[in-house]
């Protein structure tokens, strides 16, 4: 398991890969805290219940950090991402420029003919 663990912190996910479906837990934690027992033993057994819940939430939450790690790019600060986001739009009006002017190449070359 432990090997599985390492690749999987290696592997890089997408934004919807991650899970962030904190809210039904965070809501049967909720509804635990509100109710009022009148019987004790019935209050520890939803104390311990509770905890239990709030666990798992703690567990969901390392997961999701987990996670989040691996997002491509989540390593360079905003400068360098914004940086990083010009060169590519740079880069993608020259494609689209070079393209336009294939295209208008190819369309010449057939008028001709």
């Amino acid at each position: 398991m432990e090997n599985n663990e390492h690749s999987e912190r290696l592997s890089p996910i997408t934004v919807q890969e991650v899970d962030v479906d904190f809210l039904p837990i965070v809501y049967e934690i909720i509804r635990s805290v509100e109710r009022e027992f009148i019987d004790n033993s019935i209050k520890v057994q939803e104390s311990q219940g509770c905890s239990l819940k709030v666990l798992d939430l703690q567990k969901k939450l390392d997961y999701a950090r987990s996670q989040i790690k691996r997002l491509p790019g989540i390593e360079f600060n905003k400068q360098d991402q914004l940086k990083q986001f010009e060169i590519l739009q740079t880069q993608l009006r020259l494609k689209r420029e070079l393209l336009q002017k294939y295209r208008n190449m190819c369309s010449f070359e057939t008028s001709f003919k």
